[in-house]
């Protein structure tokens, strides 16, 4: 099994390859969470994920409940909008914005 890397889809048009690691960083993913949020941003379903990262449905299902709980979340909506939202803080704090994507710094 190898690791699983954004390439050019969804979740590369919204973080850059630096942005991400300094997200998996800063929210202590491990290897494997990162995987699995970087294909729920893609769209993809438990069913999608297992076949993507060569595991058992109810081993994404693990993941994805350790993820809540880790995050006091209720489902994968609420886990996309908590990367998102620290994404944004991190980006606030700032100051100026400098290095955050365009379309994040005009709803500031």
């Amino acid at each position: 099994m190898g690791t699983y890397r954004m390439d050019s889809t969804i979740a590369t048009e919204i973080f850059s390859e630096s942005e991400w690691d300094v997200l998996v960083n800063e929210l202590s993913l491990s290897p494997r969470q990162s995987e699995i949020i970087q294909l729920l941003l893609n769209g993809h379903s438990d069913k999608q994920v297992a076949t993507e990262l060569d595991i058992a449905v109810p081993t994404v299902r693990t993941h994805l409940s350790r993820l809540f709980s880790k995050f006091n979340l209720q489902d994968r909506n609420e886990l996309i909008l908590h990367v998102f939202c620290h994404f944004r803080k991190r980006c606030r704090t700032n100051g100026n914005w400098k290095g955050c994507p365009v379309w994040l710094s005009r709803h500031g």
